[in-house]
């Protein structure tokens, strides 16, 4: 079916365009395999293309490894239809890669019920090189709300084995510096990733975790509250195609953004006043430090998000 060029011992086919990675499980982890196989097509210059059937699904550290990697998942809806697993596009195989089929139409996302999927929260946190580097406390916080209890395990890929020590991952990114460290946190049933990169101003932390659709507004509240003195940004959302953890090969909608906290340094820049009237359904004032909850008003959640960015001169999110 393919030419073999160079690979990678995870690929199952190998072109000049793509390492194509079969997986028939029914949970795609993000393996040390796969961490693998994502960094040699990036270094080849190829894309990765995951491959599996209609009923796998993808644990949300793997669907940020494709998401950073630039990767794509292939589902196999039978022997000659495939479609990508996060768009709803078919695709078809030119003899060296997947790509979008020009004659096919992209499957209507399912539409989320009321109150369903997973809680995202991601933060970023700066730590400047001035002050003492501790890792992990925002991940600390966002299990304590989903969980009550501090994370349970981290590690260079899943399965995370490593017991949880704060100390012991600023000093393994410590060693790894000036390159960037991306771990896994896993604690109940919340999953995701650690992404450390060092910088001349510091360390940027970025916290990206996935926990059961259970927080109540006023859990993300309290959560926004305990990060607000240290974090750059955190936003909340509620994936509606990851329900009970792993993502699952529907087309659905993007995550709906619930709440951005801005942090106190992005608020002094322009102040208080500035902050009290961004475009949000509610801002409230932690400290310095602003928390704006977007569910309400008759615009879309995804508006309102570009909206508050911009209101505040942001142009990254967490």
């Amino acid at each position: 079916m393919v030419e073999q060029v160079t690979g990678h011992p995870a690929a199952d086919w190998a072109t000049s365009e793509a390492l194509v990675v079969e997986q028939s499980r029914r949970i795609v982890p993000a393996s040390s395999w796969m961490i693998d196989a994502a960094r040699s097509a990036l270094r080849s210059e190829r894309v990765l293309q995951l491959l599996t059937p209609e009923d796998s699904r993808l644990t949300y550290p793997m669907e940020l490894l494709l998401r950073d990697a630039a990767a794509e998942w292939i589902v196999q809806e039978d022997a000659d239809r495939y479609r990508d697993g996060i768009r709803g596009v078919p695709m078809t195989w030119t003899g060296t890669r997947f790509v979008s089929d020009p004659g096919g139409r992209a499957a209507t996302p399912v539409e989320p019920k009321i109150g369903s999927g997973d809680v995202e929260v991601r933060i970023t946190t700066v730590h400047p090189v001035s002050g003492p580097l501790r890792l992990g406390s925002a991940a600390e916080a966002v299990l304590r709300a989903f969980t009550g209890g501090a994370p349970a395990g981290w590690g260079d890929a899943e399965p995370a084995t490593s017991p949880w020590s704060a100390d012991e991952i600023t000093a393994y990114c410590r060693n790894r510096a000036p390159g960037r460290t991306q771990l896994v946190v896993v604690g109940g049933e919340v999953t995701g990733q650690l992404r450390v990169s060092p910088t001349d101003e510091g360390t940027i932390e970025e916290t990206r975790l996935s926990g059961p659709g259970t927080l109540r507004p006023e859990d993300l509240t309290a959560l926004a509250e305990q990060v607000s003195g240290s974090a750059r940004l955190m936003l909340a959302a509620v994936h509606p195609g990851r329900q009970g953890g792993p993502r699952s090969a529907r087309p659905t909608r993007p995550a709906l953004p619930y709440g951005l906290l801005v942090g106190q340094e992005i608020v002094a820049a322009r102040g208080v006043v500035h902050a009290e009237r961004a475009p949000a359904a509610r801002v409230t004032m932690l400290g310095s430090a602003a928390w704006c909850t977007l569910d309400g008003g008759r615009r879309p959640p995804y508006e309102q998000l570009a909206d508050l960015l911009r209101h505040f001169g942001v142009s990254d999110t967490p």
